[in-house]
């Protein structure tokens, strides 16, 4: 049962005996504890509440006696002076983040008449290590001095804290359950869980960003694990019991410290074949998870989606059965440096090494579909080396393939490939003579190469995140500029136009975001250089009339 109490943001309406109040309803006579918002808002800490706080059951306001029914949002957020909270029985009701990020917090216990709160009330509490529930309660219980908090009902592990011994009987571990250790910078104090043979499953993020567990033991029984279920833990090893039947593609997300995974034999659905350190999906030949020290082993067709994300993993070896690598399947793998894709990989999906350390990238012929956003924001990509397979490598509506793909210096494509031209500077599509893709870490240009392969348009995006490009050559031929196309190119300083018609401008061709407020916008710094005649012309035009420093070519 949800109760929906009210809850004012801005201001309390009373403060009594140093805490503060807000009146849920005067005709019932009920409020609730909340914070003092005379103290700076956002996450900021407080020193309002101190060392430990009682709060009554009773309080006069105004010739009135009002019942405290509740604690509101916030309540006790961010004070970090704040050891424990004594409640009293009248309290139903514990809001969102209502003792979040305390961080010398020691010790609660639920009052006998709660019957609701969200576990996110108790997240980033490192210093948690007494949790209890009165014994009258009928809907939350801390079964055997467990030092959690459980739904009695459904025997969900809700809540947990440092000294927590998960009890047999228990079914789930809730989301966000040991999110009391979020942030935490206790890395030192590392703790180890064995999980009993009754919990069937983990649910989405219930260890996430708890840095101190380092070991974790999964037990027969176990058949559900959730998305980022552990992101963010130190562990070092998992054993995956042969009784699992589910598992989230992001669940060990940020496990940065995972240098083994087991499957137990038996399993139905998954298998650590050849002792590859991986997890893969036994039906689909599909990898699943990986981690730093994972060898793709021969059978292996699919690299699944995000499998090796934020994984420090730094040298992939593709064997010849892999024919698809899913979204994000190496996004944040910032050790990689050299990265060779076989012809008997197809297809490479969104996203699938973005923001990756890659240096140098090969693919090999054979290689048939690269999807938007594959590469994005590999700052650190020098060259690359396409094949004549090629058959599509086209930008979306929202990402370009090479998108703040800021050192690339060089792009190689055979040309013979039927479908794309490169001239070295830009990618384009031969059919419409669009440029999908461009880069330069100083000069670009697009008047180079064969004359009938010079652009028409330039693709969304094309040159976006290029931070380092700073001279830019537009042939006589290009009639189009898509939306921000040089969206932050903060270095460019120079634009070269050989067309005597300005080319129409999309939205935000030349948008610079500036993360601080000192960037100036392009149309103010950057010179643009015209053919001779045709400066009035690009004094009138939508978009480069903003520019302030038009100049025609002598």
């Amino acid at each position: 049962m949800a109760l929906m109490l009210p809850y004012s943001v801005f201001a309390h309406d009373f403060i009594v005996d140093g805490i503060c109040y807000n009146v849920i309803s005067k005709a019932d006579l009920t409020c609730e504890v909340t914070f003092n918002s005379d103290e700076q808002p956002g996450n900021v800490y407080r020193k309002f509440y101190k060392d430990v706080v009682f709060v009554p059951e009773k309080v006069s306001f105004d010739g009135n006696e009002y019942s405290v029914i509740a604690v509101g949002e916030k309540a006790f957020a961010f004070n970090d002076e704040l050891l424990s909270v004594v409640l009293p029985k009248t309290i139903i009701s514990i809001g969102h983040d209502a003792f979040s990020c305390c961080p010398e917090f020691k010790s609660l216990t639920i009052p006998e008449n709660v019957q609701d709160f969200n576990n996110f009330s108790f997240h980033n509490m490192p210093s948690l290590e007494y949790l209890a529930v009165d014994e009258n309660n009928e809907f939350f219980d801390s079964r055997e001095g467990c030092n959690a908090i459980i739904k009695t009902e459904s025997n969900t592990l809700y809540v947990a804290c440092k000294n927590t011994v998960i009890p047999d009987g228990v079914k789930v571990i809730a989301d966000g359950a040991f999110m009391t250790f979020f942030s935490s910078p206790m890395q030192n104090e590392s703790f180890e869980l064995v999980i009993p043979k009754s919990v069937e499953t983990i649910e989405r993020q219930a260890f996430a960003g708890c840095g101190p567990l380092k070991k974790i033991v999964l037990s027969e029984g176990l058949k559900r694990i959730g998305h980022w279920a552990f992101n963010g833990t130190s562990i070092e090893s998992i054993v995956i019991p042969a009784s699992v039947l589910d598992i989230d593609n992001a669940a060990f997300y940020g496990c940065d410290s995972l240098k083994v995974i087991k499957v137990n034999k038996g399993n139905r659905v998954y298998d650590s074949r050849k002792g590859c350190n991986a997890i893969i999906e036994t039906e689909s030949d599909k990898l699943v998870q990986g981690c730093a020290s994972s060898a793709i082993p021969e059978g292996v067709k699919v690299i699944g989606r995000d499998a090796f994300w934020r994984v420090g993993i730094k040298k992939i070896d593709f064997p010849s059965s892999v024919e698809l690598i899913e979204d994000g399947a190496f996004r944040h793998c910032s050790e990689l440096k050299d990265v060779v894709i076989p012809g008997n990989v197809k297809e490479i999906k969104y996203g699938a090494f973005e923001l990756s350390g890659m240096e140098e990238l090969i693919v090999e012929e054979g290689v048939e579909f690269i999807a938007p956003s594959a590469f994005r924001l590999c700052k650190n990509l020098k060259l690359v080396s396409l094949p004549e397979s090629l058959k599509k490598a086209e930008s979306s509506d929202r990402y370009n393939m090479f998108e703040g793909c800021r050192k690339l210096e060089r792009v190689k494509l055979p040309d013979g490939n039927s479908v794309y031209y490169c001239n070295g500077d830009v990618l384009l599509e031969r059919e419409t003579r669009k440029v999908i893709a461009g880069w330069g870490i100083d000069r670009c240009s697009m008047a180079n190469g064969l004359r009938s392969m010079q652009a028409k348009k330039i693709g969304f995006q094309a040159f976006a995140g290029h931070e380092l490009l700073a001279h830019v050559v537009l042939p006589e031929t290009l009639e189009e500029i898509g939306s921000e196309a040089f969206r932050d190119c903060k270095a460019l300083r120079a634009i070269v136009c050989r067309s005597t018609v300005p080319p129409v401008l999309g939205e935000d061709v030349f948008e610079i975001h500036s993360a601080n407020g000192y960037d100036l916008p392009l149309q103010e710094r950057a010179v643009v250089v015209v053919p001779k005649g045709s400066l009035g012309a690009y004094r009138n035009a939508p978009g480069w009339k903003d520019f302030k420093h038009i100049i025609e070519l002598k």
